[in-house]
């Protein structure tokens, strides 16, 4: 049985959130004799309806999220928040979504990170970054085996 705990750091105001941080999470994963299994990568888009008619926001999903799995390009998915919706669907429909100009992306996350080993254990350490490179938040994922 494989458990997962995610977890999730965002400084308040007055503290920042730089790659200082995350190289020092990573020398921790080292000293407890982590070994690098290797990299991941990710992007998450935010999508709204690009409406002129407002009264027909009812008929369109209203938020959703596009999910590119960089180790994985032959695949996009999306998720519709308002009716738990999971689609499935080929990269090329951005290029469609694009021309069509139905739903616009506001918000790009891009996902990179290292993955260790630790005995039974596998350790994510990803850095969230905006579309400019800023530093956002640090995931930490931890699963056993």
């Amino acid at each position: 049985m494989t458990v997962k705990r995610l977890l999730y750091w965002k400084p308040n105001q007055e503290s920042a959130i730089n790659s200082h941080t995350v190289n020092k999470i990573s020398e921790c994963v080292k000293k407890f004799n982590g070994v690098k299994e290797g990299t991941w990568k990710t992007e998450l888009s935010y999508y709204r309806p690009n409406l002129v008619d407002r009264s027909k926001l009812v008929e369109f999903p209203s938020d959703a999220f596009g999910l590119y799995l960089i180790g994985n390009p032959s695949k996009y998915y999306f998720v519709i928040l308002k009716h738990n919706i999971v689609l499935q669907a080929d990269p090329s429909i951005l290029t469609i979504m694009d021309k069509l100009q139905s739903y616009l992306s506001n918000v790009i996350l891009h996902f990179e990170g290292v993955q260790y080993k630790l005995g039974d254990f596998q350790f994510k350490l990803i850095k969230v970054l905006t579309r400019y490179n800023n530093l956002r938040g640090i995931l930490v994922e931890v699963t056993t085996f």
